[in-house]
């Protein structure tokens, strides 16, 4: 059966209405909301800038201040930002789609798009109010620009992630190794005018952001947008493998000892990680990406669901080069879904019920990443 592209984004766009109807009614009749709590830390925030004071005057508003000025509208608007976070959802997909269609053939450009715009996980975070999808329309922004040889843009875009989130950093290798190397005039150079033009604009985006920013909000921005993630640590909600060590870090005479040394053990092999792929599959990067990210993920010391969505809108840019069965892929992802539900058993009991699972808990997360390193070998062999 043939699909067509105005139907699929048709069916999208009322999917996420509808679950953003449902949110605004579940929330009034039931006690466990429907939206997600950082939504309310948003609205707060934008409030504040309206009344002319900083965002970080919100408790646990940990975000750069561009998402409280787009949120704006939510004082009067209490769903505006649903819809503006629906809206990057939708721009995702449609993102997929042309950065395939200049690949594959219209119908598999058309079931990569289906890959991420009908995924349940896609839709139900940015109708709840997560603001992740306006971060991964940047990111394919930069992708698309990157592999378009346009430095300018893709310095800008990335820097532009890099300000929402500082993860994507991680991309700037392989970026910059791409356009240095991957050149069809032949001329590929380590320097060259084009990876100048890259780093000149993703730096000077990166400054001015900075500059603006910290004159208006001072080290409040700084502190809250950036240090804060370095220092963060949760011990409870998340899939991490090492959170029972850090939860048990808190209770040692001397933990300030130890947590230098965790903190290295935990960075140190997202980097090494990240630094191999970056080299190895530079010219496919769409690939490297992927395989950079959920690596992040799987190693990260905080690790939550809406995180998966960091490689989950890559995923539908390489599904069509893998040499996998959609029966063998619907496998994976039933294995990868399974491994979230087995953590989810136990981590009920302890957020819900304060029941001590956390050894149980523990095992859960080490399984999830062995489950997470076995998918990343199958797609590492299926390329």
């Amino acid at each position: 059966m043939e699909l067509n592209v105005k139907a699929v984004f048709a069916l999208s766009t009322f999917i996420r209405i509808l679950l953003i109807i449902y949110g605004e009614v579940h929330d009034k009749t039931s006690l466990l909301k429907y939206t997600d709590v950082d939504y309310k830390v948003f609205s707060d925030a934008a409030r504040h800038i309206s009344n002319n004071a900083s965002p970080y005057e919100r408790h646990t508003y940990r975000y750069t201040p561009l998402i409280a000025i787009l949120l704006q509208p939510n004082v009067s608007l209490p769903w505006f930002g649903k819809m503006l976070f629906a809206m990057g959802d939708l721009i995702i997909g449609y993102l997929i789609y042309f950065i395939s269609s200049r690949k594959y053939s219209s119908q598999t450009s058309i079931k990569c798009a289906v890959l991420w715009l009908l995924n349940p996980l896609s839709a139900g975070i940015s109708t709840r109010g997560n603001a992740e999808p306006l971060l991964g329309a940047v990111i394919l922004l930069a992708v698309l620009s990157v592999k378009s040889a346009k430095p300018i843009l893709g310095g800008i875009f990335l820097s532009l992630s890099v300000h929402l989130k500082l993860y994507p950093i991680i991309y700037s290798l392989p970026m910059y190794l791409h356009l240095a190397y991957s050149t069809k005039q032949g001329q590929s150079k380590f320097i060259s005018r084009v990876t100048f033009l890259f780093v000149a604009s993703f730096g000077v985006v990166q400054l001015l952001l900075l500059f603006i920013f910290y004159r208006l909000y001072g080290y409040d921005f700084v502190y809250e947008s950036y240090l804060y993630h370095f220092v963060r640590s949760d011990t409870r909600h998340n899939f991490s493998p090492y959170f029972y060590v850090l939860y048990l870090q808190n209770y040692l005479v001397t933990p300030s000892v130890f947590g230098g040394i965790t903190k290295f053990l935990t960075f140190t092999p997202q980097a090494v990680l990240s630094f191999l792929f970056s080299v190895k599959y530079f010219h496919k990067l769409e690939l490297c990406l992927f395989l950079q990210t959920i690596c992040f993920v799987m190693f990260n010391k905080v690790s939550t669901s809406q995180y998966f969505l960091w490689y989950i809108w890559l995923l539908p840019l390489i599904y069509p080069s893998l040499k996998v069965s959609w029966r063998y892929g619907a496998v994976l992802f039933v294995l990868w879904l399974a491994g979230q539900g087995l953590w989810l058993s136990t981590g009920y009991f302890v957020e819900f019920e304060s029941q001590n699972y956390f050894i149980a808990m523990h095992f859960c997360s080490l399984t999830f990443l062995l489950i997470n390193t076995f998918i990343v070998k199958e797609v590492i062999n299926c390329r």
